[in-house]
Parts: structure tokens; C-alpha cells; sequence
């Protein structure tokens, strides 16, 4: 899923079930995202505008944040999915 709007970034996963390991949602324009109000751990990974991984956090727990300064938009995935799909700081990823 591709959040465009400001609406769409701002809630992400927030208020969703937990995502399959088929699903990711890509928030453009993002650098940061929070876990507030998640009930679930989720995989985050920054890339800058061309795709390129720059950081993988795996598994943030509900109530953290996580940033990127370099980042341009960010894959928000069920936990474990990002190693699952083999995804690795410095791949080039974008939208199917």
C-alpha cells in the first residue's frame, strides 16, 4: 500500500491489524515514525528517494520511535518480514 496523503502517512498501521507477510505499507515524505497506540511490533525500513535501504529496525515495540535524518519514505511490515524477504541496508526496493 502507498500512503500519499498526509492522512494516509500520519496513520500508517495505527488502528490496523497486524499486517500478513505479504503487506507492506511505503509512507513517502517520512523519516520518522512512532509506535504509539500499535499493539504489535512492526519492522521499519528507511530509504532515501531512489529505494536505497539506508536502516532496518526490526521489531519496534509499541510506545518507541524511530528516525532516519537521510530518510525520504519509510516500509512499515509485520515484524520479521523485512528479514524474511532477505531486504538488507543498501538494497534498492520500491513499490510492486
Amino acid at each position: 500500500h502507498v500512503c500519499e496523503s498526509r492522512l494516509e502517512r500520519g496513520r500508517g498501521l495505527l488502528l490496523r491489524r497486524r499486517p500478513d507477510s505479504c503487506t507492506a505499507y511505503l509512507l513517502r515524505s517520512c523519516s520518522a515514525v512512532h509506535t504509539v497506540g500499535m499493539p504489535y511490533p512492526i519492522d521499519l525500513v528507511f530509504c532515501n528517494e531512489t529505494g536505497r535501504i539506508l536502516r532496518i529496525v526490526r521489531g519496534l515495540r509499541p510506545f518507541r520511535m524511530a528516525r532516519h535524518p537521510d530518510a525520504t519514505q519509510v516500509w512499515e511490515l509485520a515484524a520479521g518480514v523485512a528479514a524474511k524477504w532477505g531486504w538488507r541496508v543498501g538494497d534498492e526496493i520500491g513499490p510492486c
